[in-house]
């Protein structure tokens, strides 16, 4: 054999040599060099490796108290407007209750100076009696006489467009002295049924409010309908 080729069969031998020791290695630290796959048990994967991710995609949760429900507050043509105010979290009939406040507050010193105003009569206070899935119960209380004509529709508005602004209110049913009234429409009909926001939409623009219908007292007796 001539010298080159004991040469080549030197480094043949070298290079099984590596294999062969890489190969060792190789399994002495556990890695696979072949077979099929094996399940690791849970107990052998490091702590929080084997649990899922949280998703990262989505909107944020919302905080607590961060919608602005409204009051709805009477322009000097008569017209109903919103105005935001913020309610602090907590329960839903809390949070009715300090936003009727506001309503019966009046305008703020800022509204004042938009020419804004209320139809509630000053000492009029409003309750929240009973708070049944998305509907609202509340009562009128004060000593001043019951507003009558578009007043009346104007104050009820006012009211239930207030109530329903603040998410998880949909309707209003009206009592004065703890006993239900019939409260009064856009329209001047009366109703005894729960309201909503939509029965007072046409209060949101002066046309509405400047139609003459049949004046009615807000505690006035009902009228029959066939």
């Amino acid at each position: 054999m001539t010298g080159t080729g004991r040469r080549a069969g030197t480094r043949g031998r070298g290079g099984a040599a590596t294999v062969l020791t890489l190969a060792l290695a190789l399994a002495g630290c556990g890695v696979p060099t072949g077979g099929s796959p094996a399940t690791i048990a849970a107990s052998d994967v490091p702590y929080d490796l084997a649990s899922p991710s949280a998703p990262t995609s989505g909107p944020p949760a919302t905080p607590a108290g961060v919608e602005q429900p409204e009051v709805y507050l009477v322009t000097e043509d008569g017209a109903l407007v919103p105005r935001g105010r913020t309610v602090p979290a907590g329960q839903l009939r809390d949070r009715l209750t300090d936003l009727l406040e506001d309503l019966s507050g009046g305008p703020t010193p800022t509204e004042l100076t938009e020419r804004l105003s209320t139809a509630l009569r000053p000492d009029t206070t409003l309750s929240v009696t009973a708070l049944s899935d998305s509907t609202a119960t509340i009562d009128i209380g004060g000593n001043a006489e019951a507003p009558s004509g578009r007043e009346s529709r104007r104050t009820v508005g006012q009211i239930v467009l207030t109530a329903t602004s603040l998410p998880g209110i949909e309707s209003v049913q009206l009592t004065r002295a703890g006993e239900p009234v019939d409260a009064p429409l856009a329209s001047g009909e009366l109703t005894s049924r729960p309201v909503t926001a939509q029965d007072y939409l046409p209060l949101l623009t002066p046309e509405a409010t400047s139609a003459t219908p049949e004046a009615v007292p807000l505690d006035a007796e009902p009228t029959p309908t066939s």
